[in-house]
């Protein structure tokens, strides 16, 4: 008996039959494609993308403390950063803030290690066009680091 229902799945395909009731199923939907130059696909809430520094909102004024613990806590050591106190002030100012993008494995923890509030002076943005021509072009400087990252429209 059980040989003869294997025969007979065997010859009429049964199997094969499921697998395209299945593919036929779903074949009415249409398609979900972004244009993607002209279009930039939505990401996630918890996304990490390049690393950014901001600014005070009212002011403008930058609100990283140059208190190094983002460098010292990222493991690829991709973050060189340092600063200068300036008489009669207790904070210290931002002069270079270097990091190695071509490296970074986004794990996010330079962001979640920064110190300052109400506004985090690191954050992982939602830029995620990070293809360049060059190795030189993925370390981005202090005034790199500011804006998001221009979207740019190909022409053919």
């Amino acid at each position: 008996m059980l040989f003869l229902a294997k025969f007979f799945r065997t010859v009429f395909l049964v199997d094969l039959l499921k697998g395209l009731w299945v593919t036929l199923k779903y074949t009415p939907q249409p398609a979900f494609t972004f244009q993607y130059p002209e279009e930039r696909r939505p990401v996630a809430p918890r996304f990490r993308g390049v690393l950014r520094l901001q600014v005070e909102p009212e002011t403008g004024a930058q609100t990283c403390i140059v208190c190094d613990q983002c460098a010292k806590v990222c493991p690829d050591e991709l973050i060189n950063l340092g600063g200068h106190r300036e008489p009669g002030h207790k904070i210290k100012v931002l002069d270079y803030f270097d990091f190695n993008l071509s490296r970074c494995s986004f794990c996010g923890l330079c962001a979640e290690v920064c110190p300052t509030k109400p506004v985090k002076a690191l954050i992982m943005s939602e830029d995620y066009e990070l293809g360049t021509y060059s190795r030189n072009a993925q370390i981005l400087r202090v005034d790199e680091m500011y804006d998001g990252v221009p979207i740019e429209h190909y022409t053919r």
